[in-house]
């Protein structure tokens, strides 16, 4: 559930950025999206070795995107926050290494591929500029 967060808030995020010209600082951001500033730096480390974000040092420093929002996919975004195996990827946890537990696997695989072949494309067909359109 915590990928999901960090997700929700990277987006949100990435939202502000592309919606104001000039540079925002993470305790900028992270009041306006009233989340934990410690918690949105670490998110914003992500976006930005990920290429998406950048910081600027100083007094008047602050994150901006590395090129336009609409230029930047919901799954660029989905990817550069999830080290972690997807949710239900956790299902093949359930099975066993017997005859019904491999068999039960073969099926999960199928299902956990369908699933993460959707993830890609719906992700893959909206930008950061998508949700700030609706």
């Amino acid at each position: 559930m915590a990928q999901l967060k960090r997700f929700g808030l990277g987006l949100q995020a990435l939202i502000v950025l592309a919606t104001n010209e000039e540079l925002r600082s993470s305790a900028e951001i992270a009041e306006q999206i009233q989340c934990e500033p410690t918690a949105l730096r670490k998110i914003l480390a992500q976006l930005g070795d990920a290429g998406l974000i950048e910081v600027r040092q100083g007094r008047a420093g602050g994150y901006e995107l590395t090129r336009s929002a609409e230029a930047i996919t919901l799954f660029e975004v989905y990817t550069s926050l999830h080290e972690e195996q997807p949710q239900w990827d956790r299902m093949l946890d359930t099975t066993g290494s017997h005859g019904f537990g491999q068999q039960v696997n073969e099926s999960f695989q199928r299902i956990m591929s369908d699933i993460n072949a959707q993830v890609t494309m719906v992700l893959g067909n909206y930008t950061v500029a998508d949700l700030i359109r609706r």
